[in-house]
């Protein structure tokens, strides 16, 4: 192989990959920007490219979306350390919000539109669920078996996405009082008969 050519063929890779990242970061940024219509267009302008090169590289607007929700967390840290305590499950639990929140609540409020996002949805439900039952596995075990159902439901409700966006985006509260609010409604939830 012409030495020349390979090397024109491996700038070339790079510069595709340069570009599809630019796209997925354009259209995270914008599918989360509620005021704005999301339009190929806009991606394209937003990366500095084209409709066309948008197009070749994604097929279309779904799959492209679908693509962006898909890298939501690349940008998060792995939650390979389970919390030590409600504040550090709180404190988790908004880093992610703050990061990716605005994004899967405009996700969420499509659903039932577009069949792509309710599969997404339902694995990122999955897997708040596990991380509700791994985060609070010791508080919860203090209670009888045949209440920890009702619990795991509260604590769900408690965790919630949109219990953030009513926190943060609806009445405008700063991020340590709304997470001050959402560990005060877990430790109402994990609170036993006793009041312990």
């Amino acid at each position: 192989m012409n030495m020349t050519r390979g090397y024109s063929m491996a700038v070339r890779g790079e510069k595709a990959a340069a570009t599809r990242q630019r796209i997925i970061e354009a259209t995270r940024e914008l599918f989360a920007a509620q005021s704005a219509e999301f339009t190929l267009e806009k991606v394209a302008a937003a990366a500095g490219t084209s409709v066309q090169t948008v197009l070749r590289a994604f097929g279309n607007k779904e799959a492209l979306i679908l693509e962006a929700i898909g890298t939501f967390r690349s940008t998060l840290p792995p939650r390979d350390e389970l919390p030590q305590s409600v504040g550090e499950a709180v404190i988790q639990l908004f880093d992610d919000y703050e990061e990716i929140g605005d994004r899967v609540i405009r996700m969420l409020a499509e659903e039932h539109r577009i069949p792509g996002f309710a599969a997404v949805a339902d694995k990122g439900r999955e897997r708040h669920r596990a991380w509700v039952e791994d985060a609070f596995a010791q508080q919860l075990a203090v209670h009888p078996a045949r209440e920890r159902g009702r619990i795991l439901v509260a604590l769900l409700a408690a965790t919630d996405v949109y219990v953030w966006k009513l926190l943060r985006r609806d009445l405008g509260l700063d991020r340590k009082s709304s997470q001050a609010a959402v560990e005060r409604l877990i430790r109402g939830v994990l609170i036993n008969d006793k009041g312990e």
